[in-house]
């Protein structure tokens, strides 16, 4: 795999690495604090369409909520599409107790154990989840999570009546608030949301950097819904699409820390580079990368002199696995950021490694055109069996 020896070697695709990295901090954080849990991603999507707006040819949003925007070349040219998702884990109103309190049910991948004590958000609404007081739990209590139907948001009120008033009911959606703030090292950012938001950055960031670039492909810029939920959104886009291929562009969990094997569990590191992912595998769905793309997507690599891993991702997913299924099948490459904590308030990674990924995927754009080969066998393969 590349690995560039320096940033001499980076600074001759992109002489501005820092203000690259700031820029996509900036955006990420800002695209975080804006909560947008599976089903209600109506206030990001709308920031989304102003931002990439100026951006390209057309922007299009579906009554589902997936957005595109694209970016045409000329007629009869391929199509790529690049695609990240809009939604967040999180909860949505159960029920409201007669004092006030309310209960909840799981909108994607919940961690019950990260849930007791924590802010949340509800329909706009800060709130938190109520935590039995130590001085009155049992030994056993302490060493222990509540399961989740016994926990409960705290608005403030004391009665069904006076929560009524906010305009919160069954149905709201329930975020948490732990804003993006960067660590001791500037280059480490951590919130809760990084899984996608990190990604809705970088498409955006691409988009500008390609809005003057001649492409000798139409490309989409695609931010799909319901991810967390099922990869809805995504098999919905590419059915109206039917690109002639694409790359899904999202996060996963990371080694590198002393409760995860390299060996045994996950080899990925955050600031190591953006990671090709060749295998995804959870008990529903998976995707093992279609031999082109990964052909394309380590040759963009290269010529961008972008470090980057190849990973393998089993007990989780992304759109690619909706994707590549769609019509007579979609050739579709993965590129994804390593995160710590996965689907915790404090999911952290690298900007390195999204500057890099957004190397990576800029020159993947402006090389892809009809003479890009997505055979099964392919030149290289076929020269491999001589």
């Amino acid at each position: 795999m590349s690995q560039p020896s320096s940033n001499v070697e980076r600074y001759t695709v992109s002489r501005d690495f820092g203000s690259l990295k700031e820029r996509l901090r900036d955006l990420t954080v800002e695209y975080a604090a804006i909560d947008a849990v599976s089903g209600h991603e109506q206030a990001l999507v709308r920031r989304l369409v102003a931002d990439l707006t100026p951006l390209v040819d057309d922007v299009t949003v579906d009554s589902f909520g997936n957005l595109v925007a694209t970016r045409r070349a000329a007629e009869g040219a391929p199509t790529l599409m690049i695609a990240a998702h809009s939604d967040e884990i999180g909860a949505v109103v159960k029920a409201i107790e007669p004092d006030g309190t309310i209960r909840f049910a799981p909108i994607g991948g919940v961690i019950e154990t990260l849930l007791v004590g924590r802010a949340v958000s509800v329909k706009g609404h800060p709130g938190v989840i109520g935590v039995k007081a130590g001085h009155i739990s049992s030994p056993a209590e302490r060493l222990t999570a509540p399961a989740m139907r016994d926990l409960y948001v705290d608005v403030g009120f004391d009665a069904a009546d006076e929560v009524a008033t906010l305009g919160i009911r069954v149905g709201d959606p329930i975020s948490y608030v732990a804003p993006l703030r960067t660590l001791s090292n500037p280059d480490r950012i951590s919130g809760k949301a990084v899984d996608n938001r990190i990604s809705c950055a970088l498409l955006a960031e691409l988009a500008s950097r390609l809005r003057r670039t001649n492409l000798g492909a139409t490309v989409h810029f695609v931010v799909a819904v319901q991810e967390e939920v099922g990869l809805r959104g995504a098999q919905m886009i590419t059915h109206r699409l039917n690109p002639t291929a694409a790359i899904v562009v999202d996060t996963m969990p990371a080694g590198g820390t002393p409760d995860v094997s390299a060996t045994r569990d996950l080899s990925m590191e955050i600031g190591k580079g953006p990671v090709i992912t060749l295998i995804s595998q959870s008990s529903r769905a998976g995707a093992i990368m279609q031999p082109g793309m990964r052909r394309f997507l380590e040759r963009a690599a290269a010529e961008a002199a972008v470090p980057y891993q190849l990973g393998l991702f089993y007990g989780g997913n992304s759109d690619a696995a909706s994707v590549h299924l769609v019509r007579d099948g979609i050739p579709t490459g993965i590129v994804n950021l390593a995160r710590r904590y996965s689907h915790s308030p404090v999911e952290t990674a690298d900007l390195n490694d999204a500057a890099n990924a957004l190397l990576l995927l800029e020159q993947a754009a402006t090389s892809f055109d009809a003479s890009v080969d997505l055979s099964f066998l392919g030149n290289e393969a076929l020269v491999d069996q001589k």
